[in-house]
């Protein structure tokens, strides 16, 4: 099975976005190449979340089974979550949307909970996280200049927190739900 991740920016959203789908498919006990989307380069939701584009991405990787758009919500200021429902329903049985409550980055903080010294639901209903939360997080570890601005050493804990993770991050149970009954009928 081939999995295309489409992310809003895969320069550092590809180090917390590939590690999340190997381990959605190791959940569920499947097996997949997963790649993230890097040409073209999207910048922004407002790209990866744009009719055109989409249609353009999957038409030019008819061989990929499954695209997985996994993009920030972004407080919804935009749209997104009504973008990415109409970006699925023109796309059925080949596309999933996830959007991260407010940027991927949340995920990568959940795996981090304990060290970033504020409550858990704080972090989630920040509109910025990213900013506010994740930079300065990476920072003060000492892994802003690592790969992917520390996005990778960051995810490195992923395995043994899966579980919690998708507990404090439901859109992450729901997308495992969904690729669930996803791969339940469809014969790939």
């Amino acid at each position: 099975m081939k999995v295309l991740v489409i992310p809003e920016d895969p320069t550092r959203d590809q180090y917390i976005l590939k590690p999340i789908v190997e381990k959605l498919f190791e959940d569920l006990g499947r097996r997949a190449r997963i790649e993230v989307l890097k040409d073209p380069h999207l910048r922004g939701t407002s790209e990866a979340l744009d009719k055109k584009m989409i249609e353009s991405i999957v038409a030019e990787n008819p061989m990929e089974n499954l695209f997985l758009l996994m993009v920030d919500r972004d407080g919804d200021r935009l749209g997104n979550s009504h973008l990415a429902k109409g970006r699925e329903a023109e796309h059925p049985h080949r596309l999933i949307a996830c959007l991260a409550v407010q940027e991927v980055e949340v995920w990568m903080l959940a795996l981090h909970r304990d060290a970033l010294g504020v409550p858990w639901s704080e972090v989630r209903a920040h509109h910025d996280p990213k900013e506010h939360y994740a930079d300065p997080f990476l920072r003060q570890q000492g892994w802003l200049m690592q790969v992917g601005s520390g996005r990778k050493r960051a995810m490195q804990g992923l395995g043994a927190q899966w579980q919690a993770l998708l507990t404090v991050c439901p859109e992450l149970k729901d997308l495992r739900d969904r690729l669930r009954a996803w791969l339940d009928r469809t014969p790939v």
